[in-house]
């Protein structure tokens, strides 16, 4: 299967991170080269039982291992998301790893957009306020009205293609 030029069905996508461990799998494996299986195990049989690696049973540890073992990792690598060498025991990742993780990464936008939008509205309601009580001596409350619609539009803009250049740099996930 060649991973590099066709992105997951969306199904298959949303099949594989149907389960929480294959999940905190993917997401240890971004970034990496690889991790060894074992090693693996035991960081998530750690997070799953909210527990320092150096606490867990031998029972805990093993139950992990075998599922990633027989299940989870089979399963990704058959989808050609991961790699498995047995003789080594190391789990490598494939672009596809960053085609999944952007499905549950949970990073929110830098920019509170909504609070934009309120100072935008709020400045320009006191500013139409003032204008209407002063009359026409310093501006007129058309104005100030239009200035602000022209204030709302160039924030809507710049939103829009903020969030369009965000999608952009993301690979999109095929139908």
């Amino acid at each position: 299967m060649d991973t590099e030029s066709t992105t997951l069905p969306q199904d298959t996508a949303f099949d594989l991170l149907s389960n929480g461990r294959r999940r905190l799998l993917l997401q240890r494996l971004q970034g990496t080269d690889g991790v060894e299986l074992g090693e693996l195990a035991t960081e998530l049989a750690a997070i799953e039982n909210d527990v320092p690696p150096e606490e867990l049973s031998a029972q805990q540890r093993k139950r992990t291992y075998v599922s990633l073992y027989q299940t989870h990792v089979p399963k990704l690598e058959n989808a050609g998301v991961v790699t498995f060498d047995s003789e080594s025991g190391i789990v490598g990742p494939t672009d596809r790893v960053d085609e999944l993780v952007k499905y549950f990464n949970t990073e929110t936008s830098d920019v509170a957009w909504d609070r934009l939008y309120l100072v935008v509205g709020v400045v320009g309601l006191l500013v139409y306020v003032s204008a209407s009580l002063l009359g026409n001596q310093i501006v007129r409350p058309l104005y100030v009205g239009i200035a602000v619609l022209v204030g709302v539009v160039v924030v809507s803009l710049f939103h829009r293609r903020y969030e369009n250049g965000s999608e952009s740099t993301e690979a999109s996930i095929s139908q």
